[in-house]
């Protein structure tokens, strides 16, 4: 049953070699990431997190640009989760921005 979908890529690397290669690429959302690779959003969140507990080691990190809420502009800089917030602190809106990810130099 075709539904439009487009077919998942084939994997010749793993998630995360994949992963670091995209993000050493640019700056990513999680949607974008999830796309490219083929795999659920929740669970890309699990490798990001051990990219950026391993990379230190290579001489690289994972810069993060944080979430803004697009109604007041409040920044989510002070945030340590890595999936988008629900709603803003500050107006209570909930149109958030999403996270962007990318390995840079130390």
């Amino acid at each position: 049953m075709d539904r439009g979908e487009p077919p998942v890529p084939e994997r010749v690397e793993t998630v995360r070699a994949g992963l670091r290669e995209l993000l050493r690429s640019g700056e990513h959302s999680l949607r974008e990431l999830s796309q490219a690779l083929g795999v659920a959003e929740r669970d890309l969140l699990e490798h990001i997190e051990h990219l950026a507990r391993s990379l230190p080691h290579t001489g690289e990190r994972l810069a993060i640009d944080p979430p803004r809420c697009l109604a007041c502009g409040f920044g989510f800089e002070e945030r340590t989760r890595l999936k988008r917030p629900g709603r803003c602190p500050a107006c209570k809106a909930t149109r958030i921005s999403a996270p962007r990810f990318a390995i840079t130099a130390a």
